[in-house]
């Protein structure tokens, strides 16, 4: 094919290498392929790349000022570079909805894609000559490189009679040093073609590059993860599940698979499948202490400070723990817990949707991306393009925020220090209700958490899975009337805790104590104090009054108390606080309150 018949062209320094590049590049043919161009010229390269990937978009980068030989005294490559331009545009018009370009100094304008989260699959180097901007150019361009993409590196045996500083090879050569590890070379003569492969995972923890070990002489390292899986008689299942765990790209994690007083054949699959692993082993409770009393059980046990609970039904992507625990290391601020989108499946595995719906990161004061990589703990496990691609899926949301937020059950990392905090009891008695249930508001309430919007596992859907059996579509209901129904009600074990350690708590929550409370709830508005209104709310406070009291003080109980309840249920919890008989003041403080709520709906109506 001739990429070049109506092409206007003084130089031709590109038609021996198409062979090499059609070799190359042939896996992308038929693909929407996004290429970067530095060094343009006439537009030969280009022309070449729109035509023989005819699916892709071209970014081409040129100042259109020439490079030493277009413009110094004596080259025979002298030209008139405003004319170069003007024949670029009139040979790339043809293709003018694909191409994009963007005139100026590579080393301003790369940049400037790497601020737009640009990535590309093709990226040619052809720029300056220099051996510092050759150096600065693949290195700019490396970051804009996806994974699997090639990189093809120009001129590389260029100018031998030059000094070294002015030639391509040097820049190249400390080019690849640097990113040694990082790519599989696929030729190299008079250019270098090397494929961007995943970061070995034998390379460090790094901060801004540089060793952890190096840096901290030994004295830090990498987190260290905690799998908790919780299986009850699902020996079908938990196999793949702890197969899953197994297969992590990160290596820094133990496993605890807690057989929960299971009837099948679970404890010989579980025992099976974690063999000669010195990171598994299976713990055993003779009866099944529900997934939230297992979970409680397990946390004196874990060694992480992460914690995923597993449901033994699920599967982990081989990449869970490297995005989660790069995630928690690069957020703008600590949070409880990570959630990360699920792909849900059928009782065989079949995918049925690679999302799950809830899980939308656009909310108000919802807080978009991460650090700067330059100032966080890497993960070799994660490359920068990966790195970018957390930076524009993630958000912090306000623990605030109210309602269920997140993906279920697997999808969620937490820190052990908030779960230790808010640990509910110590697993001897039995919680017959879903961990996510209880920690993921929780902890929301209290610490904030973040949304990772990628499917990092796999969500069974079956007839035993107590949540829901079919997947998210939009306008049906998911969960079961039941689960809902027995969620709510475990949230009043929620207010109980709190309220019941609310001399701890004070001290811990201060000002956010009660909205905390509130929180946890999982109400607003008109239905918070419908919520506060059941008989079972109401039981709570007053069992709590004397200590509510002793705690706040005599005016901030009776305010929190009206602020929450109304009529007989207020003045009841507010005697149990005042030992059987309110003062005055107080009570005259709370019919007025009534009185006046009692109007507000009169003239409403």
């Amino acid at each position: 094919m001739d990429y070049f018949v109506d092409g206007e062209f003084t130089y031709n320094w590109t038609s021996h290498h198409l062979k090499l590049w059609e070799e190359l590049l042939g896996d992308k043919a038929d693909t929407a392929t996004a290429v970067l161009e530095i060094g343009s010229f006439e537009g030969r390269s280009a022309l070449f790349f729109l035509q023989f990937l005819p699916k892709s978009h071209i970014t081409c980068v040129d100042s259109f000022q020439g490079s030493e030989e277009h413009v110094g005294p004596g080259s025979k490559y002298v030209s008139d570079m405003a004319e170069v331009e003007r024949r670029f545009d009139r040979n790339l018009k043809p293709f003018a909805g694909r191409v994009e370009k963007r005139k100026g100094h590579s080393v301003t304008i790369l940049p400037g894609l790497a601020a737009e989260r640009r990535l590309y699959d093709v990226i040619y180097v052809d720029g300056d000559h220099r051996a510092t901007a050759t150096y600065s150019d693949a290195r700019q361009a490396w970051d804009l490189l996806d994974n699997d993409g090639v990189m093809i590196l120009d001129d590389y045996r260029w100018g031998p009679d030059l000094p070294m500083a002015r030639r391509p090879e040097a820049g190249i050569e400390a080019f690849l040093s640097q990113v040694a590890g990082e790519y599989e070379l696929l030729h190299r003569g008079e250019q270098v073609v090397i494929r961007k492969s995943g970061i070995v995972a034998t390379r460090s923890f790094t901060i801004a590059g540089r060793d952890i070990g190096e840096l901290a002489g030994g004295a830090l390292s990498p987190p260290l993860v905690s799998f908790v899986v919780i299986n009850w008689n699902y020996g079908r299942y938990v196999g793949e599940t702890i197969d899953s765990i197994r297969r992590q790209d990160y290596p820094h994690f133990e496993c605890i698979v807690i057989n929960n007083g299971s009837t099948d054949d679970s404890a010989e699959v579980i025992a099976r499948h974690i063999e000669g692993d010195p990171r598994f082993r299976m713990e055993t409770l003779a009866q099944n202490h529900g997934q939230l009393g297992a979970a409680l059980w397990a946390l004196d046990k874990v060694n992480g400070g992460f914690v995923t609970f597993v449901d033994a039904d699920d599967v982990l992507f081989d990449n869970y723990a490297s995005m989660h625990v790069q995630v928690h290391m690069a957020l703008q601020r600590s949070v409880g817990f990570t959630s990360a989108n699920v792909a849900e499946m059928d009782p065989t595995g079949k995918a049925l949707t690679a999302s799950y719906q809830l899980l939308q990161l656009d909310r108000p004061d919802a807080k978009r991306g991460l650090r700067s990589e330059q100032t966080v703990l890497r993960l070799p496990t994660v490359s920068p393009s990966q790195y970018r691609f957390l930076d524009a899926n993630t958000a912090t949301i306000p623990r605030w925020h109210t309602g269920w937020l997140w993906a279920p059950g697997t999808a969620n990392m937490f820190r052990k220090s908030v779960l230790r905090l808010l640990q509910l009891g110590d697993g001897s008695k039995p919680w017959m209700t879903a961990a996510d249930g209880y920690f993921n508001i929780v902890c929301h309430a209290v610490a904030g958490s973040a949304l990772i919007d990628m499917p990092l596992s796999g969500y069974r859907l079956h007839s035993s899975n107590y949540f829901a059996t079919g997947e998210r579509v939009e306008g049906i209901r998911k969960g079961t009337r039941e689960y809902a129904a027995n969620s709510q009600k475990f949230t009043y074990e929620s207010v109980r805790f709190l309220i019941g350690q609310s001399d701890r708590f004070d001290w811990l929550l201060g000002a956010e104590f009660w909205p905390v409370v509130d929180r946890i709830t999982g109400e607003s508005g008109a239905a918070l104090r419908d919520y506060f209104r059941n008989e079972l709310a109401v039981e709570i406070f007053r069992q709590n009054a004397p200590q509510l009291r002793s705690v706040f003080g005599d005016e901030r109980f009776r305010k929190e108390i009206t602020n929450r309840f109304s009529g007989a249920q207020a003045r009841s919890i507010l005697r149990a606080g005042f030992e059987g008989r309110i003062p005055l003041r107080h009570l005259h403080k709370s019919v007025s309150r009534d009185v006046r709520a009692f109007l507000r709906i009169g003239r409403k109506r």
